[in-house]
């Protein structure tokens, strides 16, 4: 009888699913201490999703697990942090675990990462909280709404969280209404939530623009202070036209038409139309070449433009010329006038035919055209800050 046992017990052991062990460690690289989270069972190794099996680790985040000979991934972690259960530390990396009929399957460390923030606020009309309306996170430099957004509750407060925050970055909020739209600026960062606040107008106003420009011209709209395009209206040469939904405040209006540029302050209610007028005489070639000193040999020049702002104005990233991999860049035609030109690096939106630098120099402070011209432009990696 004990021989017919121990075959059993032999036979049991044979045939039992490999272990699997691992410790998850927190952002600091302590244990993770106490998490639950799934591993997922998969169909084939190319899936990113499958059923999910739940594993718990001990006070130091070990885990131990019997899984089936096949391919298997580590599904989401997420851990929510003592101080502030909205904070979390997370590993959303999903590794692929293929199984064999090894015994135990050692896979190590998995380390947790600071993930997000959360932003909240109050909106109000006339100093009374307004509820049920959508606080939306706004992409200005595209001039749309981001899919990130909340509610207000019957006091008018809401918070959404922001998952992909990775590092400080400007943060606009709207409200979109059906007489127009407000809008409201703050910064977060990663694990630093944020509270921006927004007021509602009593009553939007509508913004008269007299336009004088050779042909079809681009006019952006920006609240003052911020370069990047909140609003676009495309104009017919020689139009008035009264363009509705704006908040009471201060605006930046920059009007572009064929390598002309001009930029207007108004305060809005405005007691008088913008004009915008825009040169209708010849435009100028611009090309050369941009040498970056002490560049990496990885450098994204994909990511890189040289920048054309006309004196006076004071929205840059309109007039530019993209870069090529050996540092070329060519403006087919910029309108007569004294330039800053910049090299900068930053992100392309086509829609909005605008350029966003996150990071720029300037390279020639005063670039003179009258006449077609070719110019190079030096600059240290260093300056792009």
């Amino acid at each position: 009888m004990r021989t017919l046992l121990l075959a059993l017990a032999l036979a049991s052991a044979a045939s039992a699913d490999p272990e699997v062990l691992g410790q998850i460690l927190d952002s600091e690289g302590r244990d993770g201490g106490v998490i639950e989270f799934p591993i997922l069972k998969l169909r084939s190794p190319e899936d990113l999703d499958g059923t999910p099996v739940m594993v718990k680790t001990d006070r130091s985040g070990r885990f131990s697990v019997r899984l089936a000979p096949g391919p298997w991934r580590l599904g989401d972690i997420r851990k929510p942090l003592e101080r502030d259960r909205k904070l979390f530390e997370a590993n959303y990396a999903r590794d692929l675990l293929e199984i064999g009929n090894e015994e135990t399957y050692d896979i190590g460390f998995v380390k947790l990462e600071k993930t997000g923030t959360y932003v909240a606020g109050a909106v109000k009309r006339g100093g009374k909280p307004v509820a049920g309306v959508a606080v939306e996170v706004f992409d200005a430099a595209a001039g749309t709404v981001t899919g990130v957004k909340a509610t207000t509750d019957a006091s008018g407060r809401y918070e959404m969280s922001m998952n992909e925050v990775r590092g400080p970055q400007a943060l606009v909020l709207t409200v979109v209404e059906g007489e127009g739209q407000s809008f409201a600026r703050g910064a977060v960062d990663l694990w630093k939530p944020a509270t921006v606040d927004l007021e509602l107008p009593a009553q939007y106003a509508e913004l008269m623009v007299d336009l004088s420009a050779p042909e079809e011209t681009w006019v952006y709209f920006h609240p003052k202070g911020d370069a990047a395009p909140y609003v676009l209206h495309k104009l017919r040469a020689g139009t008035k036209a009264a363009i509705p939904g704006f908040a009471p405040g201060g605006w930046t209006v920059t009007a572009v038409c064929n390598g002309a540029q001009v930029d207007a302050e108004v305060t809005v209610p405005a007691a008088a139309p913008v004009a915008l007028a825009l040169p209708a005489g010849p435009r100028h070639r611009v090309e050369g070449k941009v040498t970056i000193q002490g560049a990496p040999a990885d450098f994204d020049w994909s990511r890189a433009a040289v920048l054309a702002k006309p004196a006076g104005a004071a929205s840059p990233g309109y007039l530019w010329a993209p870069l090529s991999r050996a540092g070329s860049f060519v403006f087919p035609g910029l309108a007569a006038g004294k330039y800053e030109l910049s090299v900068a690096t930053g992100r392309r939106h086509e829609a909005m035919r605008w350029f966003a630098p996150a990071k720029s120099a300037v390279a020639q402070a005063v670039f003179e055209l009258t006449a077609p011209r070719s110019v190079d432009l030096t600059l240290r990696a260093a300056d792009l800050k």
